[in-house]
């Protein structure tokens, strides 16, 4: 229980040092598991004009996410609190923008065990994912991406199988 007030903490001071700027709502699939999460982003901390049509941009994410095992087993469910920076390459316009991101954070898992046979080792593990997507409406405050995600203790202990899944995320930008 420590563990998971410290990991809600955590998360909060991650999104807090900037405004909170948008959510997204999270579902995957991979390793037998299914993860739904919802993610809280900051404003963008730098911003780096690339020519005229394009810009990177590097901001904070805090999230919070559900795993649930697919197989029939005791080790049904964890939760993982995770904060990391995104840096996102975005193109400049209206109508349909592109858009991809890469991230690399730490996360907290709430059990180190999910499905019969997956053993994590470790509470606190990496979490890295490249994705893109479109963002779209009238301000393009809305968006749909893909994403591929793993994460895993970076080899701290075995063993270390770690959880690799593809998501789709929607989000919502204030």
């Amino acid at each position: 229980m420590r563990s998971l007030l410290a990991a809600g903490l955590l998360c909060a001071a991650a999104t807090s040092a900037h405004a909170i700027d948008g959510v997204s709502l999270i579902y995957g699939q991979g390793n037998s598991v299914d993860v739904f999460g919802i993610e809280a982003r900051t404003a963008d901390w730098r911003r780096w004009q690339l020519g005229n049509a394009w810009h990177l941009s590097a901001y904070g994410m805090g999230s919070v996410a559900y795993w649930r095992a697919r197989e029939h087993t005791e080790n049904k469910e964890l939760w993982d609190f995770g904060v990391a920076p995104v840096l996102r390459l975005q193109r400049a316009g209206t109508g349909l923008v592109p858009y991809f991101e890469a991230s690399l954070g730490a996360h907290l898992l709430s059990r180190r065990r999910i499905n019969g046979n997956r053993e994590l080792s470790t509470a606190f593990q990496f979490g890295e994912f490249i994705g893109g997507g479109v963002l779209f409406g009238p301000r393009q405050n809305l968006g749909v991406g893909v994403r591929l995600q793993h994460v895993s203790n970076g080899g701290i202990k075995n063993p270390n199988p770690g959880l690799t899944f593809a998501s789709v995320a929607l989000r919502y930008e204030f």
